[in-house]
This record gives structure tokens, C-alpha cells and sequence, in this order.
């Protein structure tokens, strides 16, 4: 069914998902178009949307609740969850949050729509274990350094100040969790000044451990 292309907003004006009017915030809104009509929803309603559409009338909509997980850092992680219903896959998402955004660890895994649940979360969790157990960076008089030769982690861009007055897109690497910008990673390589390297590049939704 086609709704209005108006969006209801609070009291300051921030926008809402045009189906429960539940206060959206960027990684929880999805703008689509359905019947030539632009929507802006938030992940649950666009999921049932999609599920109505795909004929899953027993699709599992429901929220997973945020769990925590110690790290080789000694620290205590929380993990938030977000699935993605995308027609015949279906998106199962964790991260840290900060400030509201996601940040740190981030994971992605690609399930059946049809699989149960708490199968799908029982999977996840066994991957952000694994990660979180091995650490690739180490503290050193130099600050810090690649532990053992080998490094992984993940590439966003790095919106700092100091970046945009580049004028440029710069890589912002996430490794164990931490922002590194660019420039101090290009230090931490310079321990292996001489030696050769081999870069690989992995789906978010593949484990890069196995």
C-alpha cells in the first residue's frame, strides 16, 4: 500500500520511520520505494515490509537483545544486533556502539531468511569469539606495532578534520577494534622496512580467520 511521501517529525525535527514513527537514526534507516513512493523506514518495518511482499508470514522480526563478550584486551565488548531481511538472503549484523553509530568491532554474517534465529546468533557469536580472541597489534616503547607479522582488520574512511583538509578520501583502518589512521599505520609498516607483503581483500560477510 502507497503512504505519504511527507515525514513526521518531533518536536525537533528529527525524522521518523513512516510506518510506527519510531525516531530514526542512520544505521537504523533504510529509504526505499515501493509502488514509485520513497519511504524512509526504520529496519524492523522494512523487514516486515519485505516479508509481507516475499510471502514469509512466519519470518522472525524480533530484536536480539545486545551481549557482551571479553576480549585478549582484557576488556568487556557489547554487541549490538541488526538483521536485514534482502529478499532471499537475510543479514545478520553485530557492533560496538559509541555515541549511538557503530564503531569498533563489526561483524556481518549472511543466513537463510527460514534458518532459526537464535542458530544464526549462536553462529555469530562463535565468530566474534574467535576474533576477539587473537589480538594483531601490540603496545611498544614506539607505540604501537604489528605483533606477529600479520595483520587484520577493516577499511572505512576517515572523516577527521585533519583528513578533510586533504581534500581527498583517506583510508581509516579498524584493527582490534581501534581506529588507525593511515599515517600510523604507514609507521607501523616501517618495521619491515625491506620486506615484501601480500594484501587480500575479504567480503564483510566472510570470516577472514578461516
Amino acid at each position: 500500500m502507497a503512504t505519504s511521501r511527507k515525514k513526521r517529525v518531533t518536536s525537533k525535527d528529527q525524522p521518523t520511520c513512516e510506518r510506527c514513527t519510531k525516531v530514526l537514526v542512520g544505521h537504523d534507516t533504510v529509504q526505499c520505494t515501493f509502488e514509485d513512493e520513497t519511504q524512509q523506514l526504520c529496519t524492523q518495518c522494512f523487514n516486515a515490509e519485505i516479508a509481507k511482499r516475499s510471502g514469509m508470514d512466519d519470518f522472525d522480526n524480533s530484536q536480539l537483545e545486545p551481549i557482551s563478550i571479553k576480549g585478549a584486551d582484557g576488556l568487556i565488548h557489547e554487541f549490538h544486533f541488526q538483521t536485514r531481511l534482502l529478499g532471499g538472503i537475510l543479514s545478520l549484523e553485530a557492533f560496538e556502539m559509541k555515541d549511538g553509530s557503530p564503531t569498533g568491532y563489526q561483524f556481518q554474517l549472511i543466513a537463510e531468511p527460514e534458518e532459526e534465529r537464535f542458530a544464526q546468533l549462536a553462529r555469530m557469536v562463535q565468530r566474534i569469539r574467535g576474533t576477539l580472541a587473537i589480538q594483531f597489534l601490540e603496545d611498544s616503547r614506539l607505540g604501537l606495532q604489528i605483533k606477529d607479522k600479520e595483520v587484520q582488520g577493516r577499511i572505512e574512511m576517515d572523516s577527521s578534520e585533519d583528513a578533510e583538509l586533504l581534500g581527498e578520501r583517506v583510508p581509516m583502518l579498524v584493527i582490534d577494534g581501534k581506529d588507525v589512521s593511515w599515517e600510523e599505520f604507514g609507521r607501523m609498516l616501517m618495521s619491515f622496512e625491506g620486506w615484501q607483503f601480500k594484501l587480500q581483500m575479504v567480503d564483510p560477510s566472510d570470516d577472514p580467520l578461516n
